[in-house]
Formats: structure tokens, sequence, C-alpha cells
């Protein structure tokens, strides 16, 4: 933004990354209602959730020579395209794991494109003194869908107690058509004529920037808890007799929660630091995750989910402002598929760890595991470069 008012490439990007979040967490949950509707056992559903984050780690890197080559409005159109492939996907193989588990591929490669695309138009358009709050706005819109996606569960239901699960993929079919028309409309960035390295010497050298390994752990951390809550918290209610809408306004009042927390981001910033805001933030995740494992009566494991979304949505926009300021030149591209990279390691890691504790301890001891996890995210946030009062990064010597 400038001048006060709000460029196009804002709103379009705004747009873009609701939608292509909306179909997101309406497809996943529903998928998750669909095995379980053909009595998978519950590993599979971790298995899912890797399923969406592995194949695209492969694409991770790549994805952002892609985007450095042809532009953000072309990657935007790839991952739209994949977008509508998965939701049609679903649609036939409704009562198929193996094309349930197709779907949640092609889902996954289309929000891998379609994320590195809106992430990079931000990071090559903002301005430098304004990129936190604008990677703030853009989380928002993110958000917004996130808060919106759930909200299909809540529908009227089939008769057998669960969501209309047709009903909600028909639905993503016609969103993911919408994605693909926005996505034509994404600006695309010249190259600046700067010299770029390879691929993996571009990536291995931000690697070598001291705390960015950390900064990158604590980042896929905490997004892989958010997977793994919204895969998991429908068998939550499954096993404690939570109903479909109870889970719904369990997940919309996380997303809601974390709207609320990145429109507050630039301040929070300002008062306290990237740093100490990220380990403060993490911490509280990780004690309301824990809480929600135990029964305790609907009305609080709502509270605790808006707890856990307000505070959890404070570390990605914070990460992706933070690497930006780590990217050579002509680089910015490559280093958000890096982040979106060790993102995807920890969706592919976690979920599948936590799988297989699910089938011995069952979805408390999941809710455990991700608590752990995020305790140790906590520790890694302290090594994220803060900003002085002069705007410019430093980092502790002791931080890594």
């Amino acid at each position: 933004m400038t001048g006060g008012r709000v460029q196009r490439w804002v709103v379009v990007v705004i747009v873009h990354a609701v939608l292509v979040q909306l179909v997101t967490y309406a497809f996943r949950p529903a998928l998750s209602y669909a095995l379980i509707e053909v009595r998978s056992p519950a590993a599979l559903l971790g298995l899912m959730s890797a399923t969406f984050a592995l194949p695209a780690l492969l694409l991770a890197l790549p994805s952002g020579r892609l985007v450095q080559r042809f532009g953000e409005r072309s990657t935007g159109l790839l991952g739209g395209i994949l977008f509508t492939a998965a939701s049609l996907t679903a649609v036939v193989g409704r009562h198929s794991v193996v094309l349930l588990f197709l779907a949640t591929l092609l889902l996954g490669c289309g929000h891998l494109f379609s994320m590195i695309s809106e992430q990079t138009v931000v990071a090559n358009r903002a301005q430098v003194s304004s990129r936190d709050s604008a990677f703030g706005l853009y989380t928002l819109g993110a958000s917004l869908g996130q808060a919106a996606g759930p909200l299909l569960l809540a529908l009227p239901g089939n008769g057998s107690g669960g969501p209309p699960v047709d009903v909600i993929l028909w639905v993503c079919v016609g969103l993911s058509v919408a994605l693909t028309g926005v996505s034509a409309t994404l600006p695309r960035s010249t190259p600046d004529g700067s010299p770029q390295l390879g691929m993996l010497r571009s990536a291995l050298a931000i690697l070598r920037e001291p705390g960015a390994i950390r900064a990158l752990a604590a980042s896929g951390i905490a997004l892989a808890s958010v997977d793994v809550t919204l895969i998991y918290w429908p068998a939550l209610g499954e096993q404690t007799g939570l109903s479909p809408a109870v889970v719904s306004l369990m997940l919309v009042v996380r997303s809601l929660s974390t709207m609320a927390s990145r429109a507050v981001l630039g301040r929070a910033v300002r008062l306290v630091g990237r740093r100490v805001l990220m380990v403060c933030t993490l911490t509280i995740s990780a004690l309301a995750v824990a809480l929600i494992a135990l029964p305790l009566a609907p009305s609080v494991l709502v509270v605790l989910a808006g707890v856990f979304g307000f505070f959890v949505g404070i570390c990605q926009p914070i990460t992706m402002s933070w690497i930006v300021e780590l990217a050579p030149p002509g680089g910015r591209g490559m280093t958000m598929s890096l982040r979106l990279a060790g993102n995807r390691v920890a969706q592919s890691a976690i979920p599948g760890a936590v799988g297989a504790i699910a089938g011995v301890t069952g979805v408390a001891g999941v809710l455990f595991a991700v608590a752990g996890s995020l305790g140790l995210a906590a520790w890694a946030a302290s090594a994220v470069g803060d900003k002085n009062a002069d705007g410019a990064a430093t980092m502790d010597a002791e931080a890594e």
C-alpha cells in the first residue's frame, strides 16, 4: 500500500489467498470424514496428511526456480489447475481410499504452487519498511479462507451424523475453478537482471545464514501443528462424541483467532521484537494443544482452539518477512520456496510420526506429541533475527 491507497496487487493476492485456503480447509477435513466413513484405521489419517506434504516437498525448490523464470501468474495458474484436478478426483473417488489419497497428493502440489506465487508477489512488491505488516495482511487473508472453509462441515448432514461430504467436494470443484480464474489476474514481476546462483547453491547460501535452519524449523513445526489439528480434530470428535458442528466451530474459531493475531502483528513486532514474540507465542500454543487432548467440556475446547489459533498464527508471517531479508539479489522466489520446503519437511515428518502414535495412544497421544513439538519450536525460534530501532536485522551470536 502507498499513500493510504490499497494497490490492485494487494487485493488480487488477498482474494487468491482466501480461495486457496478456503478450498484447502474445507477439502481436507471432508476427506478425513470420507476415510472415517469407509472405516479406515486412524493411522491412515496421519498418512494422508503426510501425502499432502511429501510429494510437493520434491517440487518446493524447483517451484522457486519456476516462479523466477516464468513469473507468479504462470505458477498460480498451475496451482489452480491442480486444485481443480484434486477436487474432481475426490468427487469421482469418493469411496476409494486410493483415489482419495491421489486427490490429497494433487491438492498438496496445487497448494504449493499457489502459495509460492502469492508469497513471491508480496516479497517482490512490499516495501522493506512495511514487510512485516504486508505479510501480516497477506496471511490475514489466508486466515479468512481458513475460517470459512470449515463452515461447510456444519451444513446439514447426510443422515448418518457426519457432514455432507459429497456437497462439500462439489463446492470445492466450483471454488477451484474460480481460483484458476483469479490466478490469471496475478501480477508478474519483471526479472531484475541480477545474477542468480544455481538452485542448490542459492539454497545453501541461505541456510548458512546464522539462525536460518532453526527459524525454518520453528516455522515448519508451527504449520505442521495446524495441519495435524485439521486432520485429527474430526477424529477427536469421533472418539469423544463431539458433533461435527462443534469440530467445525473449533476449526473456525482457530482460524478467526489467527486472523486477529495477524491484524495486530505489525504493532506486536514493534513492541517486543520478533524473537521474544515467537518464543512466547509458540510456548502458549503448546500448552493449548496439550489441554485440548484432555476430556474437557465442548465450550472449553472451543476457547482453547481460539487460544491456539491466536498464538500459533504469529509464527508464519514473521518467518516470511525475516527470511526475505536473507535473500540474495534476484532470489526472493527461491528464498520463499526454501521456506516452503522446510515447511513441507515438517508437514511430512510430523503427521507421519503422530499417525504411528495414533495407533497406540489414540488422538490424545497425537495432540500431546504435537504439544511437545511446539515446545521444541519455541526453543528453535530463539534464533530468529530481530530488528533494532533503526530497522536493521540483528542476531545473537549464540542463537545458532
